[in-house]
């Protein structure tokens, strides 16, 4: 079994709840972190064009993080739900034994639908579970679409939410050089994560600091099925109804990990980038709802493309003899039969 099936298999019944003891969560994350840990590459690439950006990234020890929805992947980090089975699980919480504690609990209960609680009020002394069940799904219009909206609100939450930058351990892949190195016009940039020196925040002494960065880097899972979400989609619309019929609601899903396991599956088409992924978020707000924020980590080497122009050279080659990082330059080799590049140092 391959370590990413491994991680895969490691990660599906990891569930996190919302205030659980650092103990508890050491037994159940510090296992993963060494495999993690066991199975790092010695280098991480990032691969990146000849733009501004880049080469100030580069010159200020900089690695930035961007939420899922501005990658090139539609569906990066996007939930499956099983709509039937939501319908099926609504159904049966309003048509089984539950709906008796569900009428009693909505006799005191405050209603954000005036409508709602005055039909209620008005009928309560004389409703069974099919009347309750039919009331509901008529106070709210087009039940079918409305779970289509609860979903879409849904699924792009994590995409606009989580950060994650993308690193891979395919150095002499053409396709990645071609992708995000402008044709191999760009350079990459190696990183050591070992250690679990992720940022300059993963050492640090000071936890109080208000511009601290939780970052971890795990493996990127291939799949040829998105990631099934449907529990959280259960819990979300299951939350939606007990606000509109006065119950009381949970505030956090159960499984704080969801949304983490849901950014590390991609589609088998893209295994060839043989992904890792940083995972990262921070107590700071007005930092936390930026589209894209930075992460200091110094590189240990950079790696020049085939067709790189001189004059980019020439800058990527001074600012790395600044920081005193190991440069490489990508060739093809006459005479290997592999469709690899390979690297010379400079």
């Amino acid at each position: 079994m391959s370590f990413r099936n491994e991680f895969a298999k490691r990660i599906k019944d990891i569930r996190l709840g919302p205030n659980l003891p650092k103990e508890e969560f050491d037994g159940i994350m510090l296992p993963l972190f060494e495999f993690i840990k066991y199975n790092l590459p010695e280098q991480l690439f990032k691969f990146r064009g000849c733009t501004e950006y880049s080469l100030d990234a580069f010159e200020k020890d900089e690695l930035w993080l961007s939420k899922a929805s501005l990658y090139n992947d539609l569906y990066d980090s996007l939930f499956f739900f099983d709509k039937d089975a939501i319908l099926k699980f609504i159904d049966k919480k309003f048509s089984s034994g539950e709906i008796l504690s569900t009428l009693e609990a909505i006799k005191q209960g405050q209603f954000s639908n005036s409508d709602f609680q005055n039909r209620i009020t008005e009928a309560f002394p004389q409703f069974d579970a099919k009347q309750l069940n039919d009331v509901v799904l008529q106070s709210i219009p087009a039940f079918s679409t409305f779970l289509d909206q609860c979903f879409d609100i849904a699924k792009e939450g994590i995409r606009d939410y989580i950060k994650m930058g993308c690193l891979s351990e395919s150095i002499k892949s053409p396709l990645m050089w071609a992708h995000y190195a402008d044709n191999n016009k760009g350079f990459a940039l190696g990183y050591d994560f070992r250690n679990n020196e992720i940022s300059q925040c993963s050492n640090c002494p000071n936890r109080s600091c208000n511009n601290i960065k939780f970052a971890t880097i795990y493996p990127v899972i291939y799949s040829d099925k998105r990631f099934d979400a449907t529990g959280y989609g259960q819990w979300y619309v299951q939350q939606y109804l007990n606000a509109q019929l006065g119950l009381a609601t949970e505030k956090t899903y159960s499984d704080n990990f969801l949304f983490t396991k849901a950014a590390l599956h991609k589609s088998s088409d893209w295994a060839y980038e043989n992904e890792w992924r940083i995972i990262c978020s921070t107590p700071n707000q007005s930092v936390e709802m930026k589209d894209r924020y930075p992460i200091k980590k110094r590189p240990i080497a950079i790696y020049f493309g085939c067709q790189i122009p001189d004059i980019y050279r020439k800058m990527l080659i001074h600012i790395a003899d600044e920081k005193g990082i190991a440069k490489y330059q990508m060739c093809v080799k006459n005479y290997s039969s592999k469709y690899e590049l390979d690297f010379e140092p400079i």
